[in-house]
C-alpha cells in the first residue's frame, strides 16, 4: 500500500468518526426528557374569582409506566399570588399553611414504537388538613385525541380508582388539549366559619410523554 492509499484511508476514517459524533450530538440534542403538565386552579365558587393558579412540568422518568402528581394548595387565610410555585411534596416541598392535598396517577402504556399510547388506569385522592370540609367531588378521564373516549365519575370519599379498559390510539402531538388527560375537582372550606366554599380543579395531562 503507497503512502497515497494510506492518506485516502485516514482521510475516510477521519470523516467517518466525525459524521458518527455528530450523528450521536445531534440525537442527544433531539431527544427531550419525558413530562407531565399539572395545572391547578383554586375559585370561589359564589363568584368565580380565582384566587390562586399554577401550571408546572413535572418530570416523568423515561420507560415508567406510571405518572404521579401531587400538589398542595394553600391556606386561603394565607395571600397568594397567582403563578407563584407552591412546593409539592412529590419533590420533596414541604408548605406547612396548606389546605388540602390533590394526588393524581396515571397508569399507561407506550407502544414498542412509541407512537401510540393507551391510558389503563387513574387511582388519587384528596387529602385536606384537619378542619376542612369536601364536598362536589369529580373525576374525569380523558383517553386523547380530536373524539376522545370520557369517564366521567363523582366519588363519595377521597380515593379512587378506576380502569378504563382502553386500547391503544395514536399519540397525538404535544398538546395538552389532546393528550391522555385527568381532572379531578372538589369543593372545600374551613369549618365552622364563614368562608366561601372554593373550588380545587386539578388536571393533568401526558402532553410531555
Amino acid at each position: 500500500m503507497n503512502r497515497h492509499q494510506k492518506a485516502a484511508i485516514a482521510v475516510a476514517a477521519a470523516a467517518a468518526l466525525s459524521f458518527s459524533l455528530t450523528s450521536t450530538a445531534y440525537a442527544a440534542a433531539e431527544e427531550k426528557p419525558s413530562y407531565a403538565s399539572s395545572t391547578i386552579v383554586v375559585s370561589d365558587v359564589r363568584t368565580g374569582e380565582i384566587v390562586y393558579q399554577q401550571t408546572d412540568q413535572i418530570p416523568v422518568d423515561e420507560g415508567t409506566t406510571t405518572a404521579t402528581i401531587e400538589t398542595r394548595v394553600p391556606s386561603p387565610h394565607v395571600p397568594v399570588n397567582p403563578g407563584v410555585v407552591a412546593p409539592r411534596s412529590s419533590v420533596g416541598g414541604n408548605y406547612d399553611n396548606g389546605s388540602i392535598k390533590s394526588s393524581i396517577t396515571i397508569t399507561y402504556s407506550l407502544n414498542s414504537r412509541g407512537d401510540q399510547i393507551r391510558t389503563e388506569k387513574v387511582t388519587g385522592r384528596w387529602t385536606p388538613d384537619p378542619g376542612f370540609a369536601l364536598q362536589g367531588r369529580k373525576v374525569e378521564i380523558y383517553s386523547g385525541g380530536g373524539s376522545p373516549s370520557i369517564i366521567k365519575k363523582a366519588p363519595t370519599a377521597n380515593t379512587y380508582s378506576y380502569n378504563t379498559g382502553w386500547g391503544f390510539q395514536t399519540k397525538p402531538p404535544q398538546n395538552s388539549l389532546t393528550s391522555p388527560r385527568v381532572l379531578a375537582e372538589v369543593k372545600f372550606k374551613l369549618s365552622g366559619t364563614g368562608s366561601a366554599w372554593l373550588k380545587l380543579t386539578h388536571w393533568v395531562d401526558l402532553s410531555g410523554v
